[in-house]
């Protein structure tokens, strides 16, 4: 049986043959890399050390370590790199049997319903490609066992059809919330919508790691080049949440967690979480969890 693993190395990266829509993963240790064929297949760009920059037009994407982009297929799509220290990456190429089969598993269940969103959605130009943190992802998890078993000498046992399904379909609930959140854009054109949901990602993740410190949603607005109006509107109309109750809420499940673990007053856990008072620590809390920080305090301790 054929293996679904390559590893590419200094000596055999320009004599490998790399096959499009194929399900394959290749692994790649190298110091210098071009190409004008990076998105020969629906593919996943996992970074495991290093940087690797992907150009799509007059858009450039720059690929830390730890993050991953996922593609869909287009010609002309440079990637490259020129490294004194080892960019070690992962290529996983999709094929579109394999997208299809996933999605067909997922709509038989009563409990999924993707309005149809797979037709058009994976192929240029309605694919919206995106830097992610791995550990943001639904598959993060996933991904790090794949690098695990690559040092351990056992990723050809690891990746089998199963193993490909599996991913798939964690992409596509992965997908869907880009797809919503396009859709809810209220602009005509794509590329519009595109550039939004850019701008508005960076801002999330500017809150995700900044939730504690923000002040003032102008703050992440200027942030991600926005104004503080469209900012406002257009986070509300892609996520169905405005950014001030997307901070709350994460600021209040960090109190929550602090509460839980007992090991500082709600007066305390009020202040580090960036809340003015006590008083308006205490009326959002009980509004979002039916019950009183000082009784979940008092349950927990």
């Amino acid at each position: 049986m054929a293996s679904y693993f390559h590893t590419i190395t200094e000596n055999n990266k320009l004599t490998l043959n790399k096959p499009s829509d194929s399900d394959l993963v290749y692994y790649s240790e190298l110091n210098e890399w071009f190409t004008r064929n990076a998105f020969r297949s629906f593919s996943l760009k996992y970074v495991v050390d290093r940087c690797i920059y992907y150009k799509v037009g007059s858009r450039e994407h720059a690929v830390p370590q730890g993050n991953f982009l996922l593609a869909c297929k287009q010609p002309d799509v440079n990637a490259y790199f020129d490294s004194k220290n080892t960019v070690k990456s992962i290529c996983i190429d999709i094929c579109p049997a394999t997208v299809a089969e996933a999605f067909t598993v997922l709509t038989a269940q009563e409990d999924h319903d993707f309005d149809n969103y797979l037709a058009g959605y994976f192929k240029v130009p309605e694919f919206f490609e995106a830097v992610c943190p791995v550990n943001a992802a639904n598959f993060g998890n996933k991904l790090n066992e794949l690098v695990l078993s690559i040092r351990e000498g056992r990723a050809e046992d690891y990746i089998d059809r199963e193993w490909f399904l599996d991913l798939v379909e964690k992409i596509i609930f992965h997908e869907y919330g880009n797809y919503l959140a396009l859709k809810g854009i209220r602009s005509v054109k794509l590329e519009t919508r595109k550039e939004i949901l850019h701008r508005l990602k960076i801002a999330k993740q500017y809150m995700d790691g900044e939730y504690l410190s923000i002040d003032e949603i102008n703050q992440v607005a200027v942030f991600c080049n926005m104004s503080e109006f469209h900012f406002f509107r257009s986070f509300r109309q892609a996520f169905g949440i405005s950014p001030y109750q997307y901070l709350l809420n994460k600021r209040l499940e960090t109190a929550r967690q602090l509460i839980i673990s007992g090991h500082r007053s709600v007066t305390d856990i009020a202040a580090h979480c960036n809340f003015p008072d006590i008083y308006t620590f205490s009326k959002a809390f009980k509004r979002r969890y039916a019950i009183a920080p000082s009784r979940l305090s008092a349950t927990d301790s």
